[in-house]
């Protein structure tokens, strides 16, 4: 099975026509066409159900999408790699992890900066995304390393817990509860709110919290990820409960961070594919990763 053909598949997919996908390739329409046909005849599926002029993606086009994108993935770093060795490139080792958007802004960027200045050879590739994503690229062999929220939603993984954190209040600088040194649920009453997560763990024991007092919590927003919270939450829109770690990175908005007196907590892990042992350049990469962690909730602690 030629790349091209996966490429094609690819292309038709993210553009949505054969029209579109023949323009992104730079090929004719007809010739899209032929490839996707090839491609049904080697695989033995219909990928496409043909109405009227438009494609239409099957179940089994679903299903592959996820692998298929990874093989193009490997194909275009089979070919990077091969145009580095040509040139006498022998020695850069490349390391592809993946992490949240939300530590990107300064906390990734630290622990890059102290690994990649001992490791001068290695080319680091750096994906973001939601956990459920990371945990597909780290399955896809999309990305050796992926930073996860524990529980994993996906068996398959081998993980490596990094770090325990409790859940900490933001609010706009100003508010009225940034004058306690603690806030408690018995605090958020009637208290706009931005809750991230609903139906996954961590929303699940902030709902339990609110219960267990006897209250219901007035959630104005809706948000995923906990970069938009503490950015609503800096424009004033609601005060937002989300994991110390991440918090941190955002210091810099005009909010004002308090701990939660409850004791919510969240733990994360380094995630490799199981039966896959990772490379020596990751497990660097893991080790460096622990320790700037550690590192930084210990200078929380100190600083309390």
């Amino acid at each position: 099975m030629h790349l091209s053909l996966l490429e094609t598949f690819r292309a038709v997919v993210e553009k949505g026509t054969t029209q579109a996908a023949a323009q992104a390739l730079g090929l004719s329409q007809s010739a899209v066409s032929r490839r996707i046909a090839q491609l049904e005849e080697d695989l033995g599926l219909q990928l496409f159900v043909r109405d009227r002029g438009r494609l239409i993606a099957t179940r089994e086009n679903q299903l592959l999408q996820a692998q298929i994108a990874g093989l193009v993935d490997h194909g275009a770093r089979l070919t990077q790699r091969a145009a580095e060795l040509k040139v006498g490139n022998y020695a850069t080792e490349m390391l592809r992890v993946a992490f949240p958007a939300s530590l990107t802004i300064s906390i990734v960027p630290a622990i890059l900066a102290e690994f990649l200045e001992r490791n001068e050879r290695v080319q680091v590739e750096l994906h973001t995304g939601a956990y459920d994503t990371i945990e597909r690229m780290v399955l896809d062999e999309r990305a050796e390393v992926g930073f996860l929220r524990m529980p994993t939603q996906r068996s398959g993984l081998d993980t490596t817990p990094v770090i325990e954190v409790p859940t900490v209040c933001v609010m706009p600088r100003g508010h009225p509860l940034a004058d306690r040194k603690e806030v408690s649920i018995s605090d958020l009453h009637a208290v706009p709110l931005i809750l991230l997560g609903r139906m996954r763990l961590p929303r699940r024991d902030i709902d339990e919290a609110f219960w267990e007092v006897g209250m219901r919590p007035l959630v104005r927003v809706e948000a995923h990820s906990v970069q938009s919270a503490c950015a609503l939450a800096a424009r004033g829109l609601g005060v937002t409960l989300v994991n110390e770690l991440m918090a941190r990175d955002f210091a810099h908005l005009p909010i004002e961070i308090r701990p939660l007196r409850e004791r919510l907590l969240h733990r994360f892990a380094f995630a490799v594919t199981d039966g896959i042992p990772p490379t020596e350049i990751a497990r660097q990469f893991i080790e460096t990763s622990i320790a700037r962690f550690r590192s930084l909730l210990a200078e929380d602690q100190t600083s309390r």
